[in-house]
């Protein structure tokens, strides 16, 4: 049985496992990313995971990396949200030490690739393939290829949307994924409790300030600020609506260039994609071209652990590449 070894490589978890042919996951590994972060450690992990994985006979390692990549060299050029990786021929490094070959593609990339190969994506020509996360992980699939060029993903998450707000990890301002990240989302709604509660604190001076805070917390991530939503805490519903239109304003955009037949829509800020899914069609369907929302589907992700499956996958293909 053939197997290999898929890495995705995100700004909070590296998530590793290995799959067989048909991009069944047979083994898995999670690691944190701020442990990772040294290359010459990050390397001597992977070559440790490749020896713990042993029995299983890896014929080769898919990485998705958060970042800027070429694809034919598996050079790193630089990740947006991770320091000290700028500039790293991370293939060639690696295949130094585990003697096998090594792939190394953008980390959207190998998400839109499980997902158009086994998952919400299959049997489409074309589709807008978003991970919403750390950041904003894009890929387009057109005639069921993966666009690529030189470098390793069309970077829809770095597109400006503002010359003046929020500083990206990119170096540059109003990226469409600092509007959209899991820590803005959170500051965000922080602030809107502060300033609930300075309000509250005004008209209730005599109010103990134990009582209050007892009353209106903030939250620590994502996934509370949707749990709060699905009780209609109207912070909560405001964060996600102010989510929906920056997202939406720009996937109309991005539907006006590409025509794709559907979006379809991962990571772990999706998870409240049952909440904000009706306010997000509704800003797409009122900014985009008509004819171009004919058909269009907004889906979620189906795989878990995509990232790996993809990873996985591309390693095999491009096995095939290289024999052919």
């Amino acid at each position: 049985m053939s197997t290999y070894l898929g890495i995705d490589w995100g700004g909070t978890y590296i998530k590793a496992g290995v799959i067989d042919s048909k991009g069944k996951i047979l083994a898995k590994k999670v690691y944190s990313s701020s442990k990772l972060r040294e290359k010459e450690f990050f390397i001597s992990e992977i070559v440790s995971l490749l020896a713990s994985f042993k029995k299983y006979k890896v014929k080769a390692i898919g990485i998705g990396a958060p970042g800027i990549i070429n694809i034919e060299k598996g050079f790193i050029y630089y990740l947006p949200n991770i320091l000290g990786w700028k500039k790293f021929p991370l293939k060639k490094s690696l295949e130094k030490k585990v003697k096998i070959p090594v792939s190394v593609d953008n980390d959207a990339n190998v998400f839109a690739l499980a997902e158009a190969r086994l998952g919400a994506g299959k049997n489409l020509s074309r589709a807008i393939f978003l991970t919403l996360g750390t950041g904003l992980g894009s890929s387009v699939i057109f005639d069921q290829q993966i666009l690529r060029r030189k470098t390793s993903a069309l970077e829809l998450g770095h597109f400006p949307i503002s010359l003046k707000k929020n500083r990206c990890g990119c170096g540059n301002y109003g990226c469409i994924e600092t509007f959209v990240g899991n820590s803005y989302l959170v500051k965000r709604y922080n602030k809107l409790v502060k300033k609930e509660r300075s309000e509250r604190s005004e008209r209730s001076p005599e109010r103990p300030t134990g009582e209050r805070s007892r009353t209106i917390k903030g939250v620590e991530g994502v996934k509370d600020i949707y749990q709060r939503g699905l009780k209609g805490e109207k912070n909560a519903i405001c964060i996600w609506k102010e989510f929906s239109f920056y997202l939406g304003r720009f996937l109309a955009g991005m539907v006006n260039i590409f025509n794709p037949q559907a979006i379809i829509l991962g990571g772990g800020v999706s998870g409240a994609y049952k909440l904000f899914r009706p306010y997000l069609i509704s800003v797409i369907k009122e900014q985009a071209m008509w004819p171009n929302l004919e058909g269009l589907k907004l889906r979620k992700a189906k795989l878990k652990n995509a990232g790996i499956i993809g990873a996985g996958l591309l390693a095999k293909e491009s096995l095939v590449v290289r024999k052919d």
